[in-house]
């Protein structure tokens, strides 16, 4: 049954999910060595995962020194193969929601890519970017919220992370209420820096194509980090409003990441 966008947050299953990884860029062939997953609905569990899992590759020194893994432990335990169908139907029907999820879905859907699986197609929301647009904190990352909010710290293995993950959420949930951001529309704005009452903003026609079509569009682009523009391949996801103007969330090629592109910066588009 799908979702309803328009249903109140604590009415609709949440899946809060995370991954540890042996290492953190997916192009140099890094995988999944742990996931976990733990589906809500309102204060009932209604299932959860938590699993090691063979990566069939070596961890990198620096994620063993943080998630705490051993080579050899991880070559006896199963195979992402193994769970991606419990994966698939705990996700089903539900918001999937991480802290940085970018990240964790890349990762994700590429571990049923190679399974010929098909990737997650949830609605999403990304406790990182509702924290930042929430709170003003020095840092934002899991352990920190967790910390201010007086919950018991994450600990780098993911089923750990995803206790904390659920905590934190929970208190945000209470800081967008007041706001009067209760359904999953409104906090699907709210990520896009739209608070209630907010219009959404106007994208430039061929813009506005793009992502009504979902389609790509090749850009070329004025970055901060680069005197001459650049041509990149992006994949359009929705408008921002941020402080320094409108944006567009897209996915990168050239980055192969998620990334912000400010519209008065795109001196030239094209849909591929």
């Amino acid at each position: 049954m799908p979702i309803a966008i328009s249903g109140a947050l604590h009415d609709l299953p949440l899946v809060f999910f995370d991954l540890e990884t042996t290492g953190l860029d997916l192009r140099a062939g890094h995988r999944v060595c742990e996931v976990a997953l733990l589906r809500v609905r309102g204060a009932l569990v209604e299932d959860y995962l938590g699993s090691p899992l063979r990566p069939d590759r070596l961890l990198d020194p620096q994620a063993a020194a943080v998630n705490g893994f051993h080579d050899a432990e991880l070559r006896l335990a199963p195979r992402f193969q193994s769970v991606a169908g419990r994966v698939q139907r705990m996700a089903h029907g539900a918001v999937l929601i991480a802290h940085n999820l970018p990240f964790d879905m890349a990762f994700l859907n590429a571990e049923l890519a190679r399974i010929g699986r098909p990737p997650l197609a949830c609605f999403t929301l990304d406790t990182l970017v509702l924290a930042r647009r929430l709170l003003r904190r020095p840092s934002y990352s899991l352990a920190a919220l967790a910390e201010y909010f007086g919950l018991p710290r994450p600990t780098h293995r993911a089923l750990a992370d995803v206790l904390a993950l659920r905590g934190v959420f929970q208190h945000l949930q209470v800081t967008m209420a007041e706001l009067g951001v209760v359904t999953l529309h409104d906090a699907l704005r709210l990520e896009r820096g739209l608070a209630p009452g907010v219009v959404e903003p106007n994208a430039p026609p061929l813009i506005a194509r793009a992502l009504a079509e979902g389609r790509a569009l090749t850009i070329r682009y004025r970055s901060r980090s680069s005197p001459e523009s650049l041509t990149r391949t992006v994949r359009p996801i929705y408008l921002t409003n941020e402080p320094y103007g409108i944006c567009l969330r897209a996915y990168c090629e050239l980055r192969q990441n998620i990334r912000t592109f400010v519209l008065d910066k795109i001196e030239a588009a094209e849909i591929c």
